[in-house]
């Protein structure tokens, strides 16, 4: 069963994944102080999930968002109740499978795990596991990983794939599906635009004082000069840290002369061989006759080496290498070939010397040395800024979570100032102008909790300092407020002019969309509705281009094109209301095998979500799920993002 394992694209990945990926292993005590340890947020079939146990996995998947969507990550995403609701499902499913495997009594051995991780191309070294590049790379990682953490991820990965592997993979996709579906895709139309704008309507509009006096009251909250607030704060991270650790130049020549394969190449030779194959049930007969043609064999190669490698064509018997004269390429001496052949080669001095013949499991070789590419050794004064900065990160990793919890523990118990821990910690206390909501959302990269913890009671009112917050993977701030202006009202005076064009705009655009409407109730019907429309352009319904914006490319696609003129319209960006005349179909071109293969395969994979979905429906099913609502809902209150900005 388990053969499946070693064979599977997506469990490669998975481990892929889990060195590539920042886990939250070690070093939580800070991000959780304020958590329940004792608190569940699920049972499942006997299993609990705990609230550190969601807000492990919530954080896990905050990072792998931010690994993978760089600056273009918002921390709010994972704010919101339907994202941590869904989290929870996927957890609970995690679960489920989990108990199926232990029932179905789905284990990996020792001796599995070991083969699986040390076949990962990430942890070998010249095409070998080395346990140096192995424990290195775990290391390395931002919080590190242990091993035993990590085998055990892994363990837990595989045991799973005898489950999901059938279920996933039961996604063969009927190739006439896939052509209609990109013939519909790569679908273009030909469709010229006429608008009705809502500027033409604002000489219709009259807005009276009253309306405008009515507005400002039924929206007081609207216009406000926003409060704001005077900051210090104090901000750690990784990087920083690093920068205060010493490193002694002992330690950086020790991991250079520990590691020479790291910073260097060592020496590959070339070999071509001549093979005469001996069949492991020979007789003895066939034996010695094997052996005494390869002593006639390298007899003649001695005397003719320029000719081994037609003879390796003429005479060899290894189907890989005869085409090739023999040749197989560089190797170096870590084990790749048998050992009397790699013994054989690494005994000769020069390249063109032949050896042999050599008695393998195979049969008997006849050996020439091709070439030799000797060792290679980045010279330690051009890599040891590398090692040192290597070094210097791979202790700050280790040294945060400590750090952390020491800035931590200050801010909160030295709590009317951040200059103690500034202090203890050797940082510095930084200070900003007045700034906005917003504006307190940007100095924290966008992070919303530290947005409502700066705004707190506790920090206006009581005066006392943050929390040190996660505002990024290895960055934590904490801030104390130092001056603090109330949001104040604006007069109606102030405003009356900007509401007044807010609400002429708003009526221009009700006028002007629903007169589009009605014309093109006329157009559908065949009727003049008084338009001109512009030049025709060819539109594509995945490639929005200017002036046919997403919803127009929707309204035009939906469109029934079975009788050409057809007609269709939306709401434009400007307020007003554009129409679009359709006025021919391009039909899409044969997907080449390229493509198709490739949409195959990416309808396949849904499918294959789809049926996996279902796999664990039908297991919830038959399984007690129970799922802490309060204690959910507890959470997502507790991290919930602020209100919405009031404009300024």
């Amino acid at each position: 069963m388990y053969d499946l394992i070693y064979k599977r694209k997506r469990l490669v990945q998975f481990v892929l994944a889990l060195i590539t990926l920042p886990f939250a292993f070690v070093g939580v005590g800070y991000y959780f102080r304020n958590a329940d340890k004792s608190g569940e947020v699920a049972t499942v079939a006997g299993s609990t999930i705990t609230e550190i146990d969601y807000n492990n996995a919530l954080r896990a998947q905050q990072q792998r968002m931010q690994q993978a969507l760089g600056g273009n990550f918002d921390p709010s995403l994972l704010q919101s109740p339907e994202m941590r609701y869904a989290l929870l499902e996927q957890m609970i499913g995690e679960r489920l499978l989990q108990d199926q495997a232990r029932r179905d009594r789905l284990t990996v051995s020792d001796e599995q795990l070991r083969k699986f991780i040390s076949d990962i191309p990430a942890f070998q070294v010249d095409g070998k596991f080395s346990q140096a590049r192995y424990e290195q790379m775990l290391a390395g990682q931002d919080p590190p990983q242990t091993p035993v953490a990590f085998a055990q991820s892994v363990r837990q990965g595989l045991a799973l794939a005898p489950l999901e592997e059938p279920v996933n993979g039961a996604n063969i996709v009927a190739r006439s599906n896939i052509e209609r579906y990109l013939g519909l895709l790569d679908q273009q139309r030909v469709s010229a635009q006429a608008s009705v704008e809502a500027d033409s309507y604002l000489k219709d509009v009259k807005i009276d004082d009253a309306a405008v006096k009515a507005f400002f009251d039924a929206n007081p909250g609207v216009f406000q000069v926003p409060e704001q607030v005077k900051l210090d704060y104090l901000s750690l991270s990784q990087a920083a840290l690093g920068a205060t650790i010493t490193i002694d130049p002992a330690e950086v020549r020790k991991r250079y002369d520990e590691n020479p394969r790291l910073f260097g190449k060592v020496e590959e030779r070339d070999a071509a061989h001549i093979l005469i194959a001996v069949k492991p049930d020979a007789s003895a007969e066939e034996k010695a006759a094997a052996k005494q043609k390869a002593e006639e064999i390298a007899v003649q190669a001695r005397k003719n080496p320029a000719q081994f490698a037609e003879m390796a064509k003429k005479l060899s018997q290894d189907p890989g290498s005869a085409a090739q004269g023999g040749d197989l390429g560089f190797s170096a001496r870590d084990g790749s070939m048998v050992k009397p052949f790699e013994d054989a080669v690494f005994a000769m001095n020069k390249a063109g010397e032949i050896a042999g013949p050599v008695q393998s499991d195979f049969g008997w070789h006849i050996i020439k040395l091709v070439a030799i590419q000797p060792a290679q050794q980045q010279p330690f004064d051009q890599v040891k800024g590398q090692i040192e900065q290597d070094l210097k990160r791979q202790q700050a990793t280790t040294k945060f979570p400590e750090v952390a919890d020491q800035l931590q523990n200050l801010v909160y118990e030295q709590s009317d100032s951040l200059q103690p821990a500034a202090k203890t910690l050797n940082l510095t206390v930084q200070s900003t102008p007045f700034l906005t909501r917003a504006q307190v959302q940007a100095l924290a990269q966008n992070n919303p909790k530290f947005v409502q913890a700066v705004f707190s009671s506790d920090s206006l009112q009581s005066k006392r300092n943050t929390e040190a917050i996660e505002i990024a993977p290895g960055t934590l701030m904490a801030a104390h407020v130092t001056e603090y202006k109330p949001a104040t009202p604006r007069s109606f005076d102030e405003v009356k002019a900007d509401i007044r064009r807010q609400l002429e705009l708003r009526a221009a655009s009700e006028l002007a969309q629903k007169a589009g409407q009605a014309k093109l109730a006329l157009l559908q019907q065949g009727k003049d509705a008084g338009l001109t429309f512009g030049k025709p352009v060819t539109v594509s319904r995945n490639r929005p281009q200017q002036g046919y914006p997403q919803a127009a490319l929707t309204a035009i696609f939906q469109a029934d094109a079975a009788k050409l003129p057809a007609y269709a319209g939306a709401a434009n960006e400007r307020g007003g209301y554009s129409l679009y005349r359709i006025e021919r179909v391009v039909a899409a071109p044969p997907p080449d095998a390229a493509r198709l293969t490739a949409f195959s395969n990416r309808v396949g994979e849904q499918i294959g979500r789809e049926l996996a979905a279902a796999n664990v429906a039908s297991l919830r099913a038959k399984s007690e799920v129970k799922i802490n609502q309060a204690a959910l809902e507890k959470d997502l209150e507790r991290n919930a993002p602020d209100a919405p900005l009031s404009p300024p």
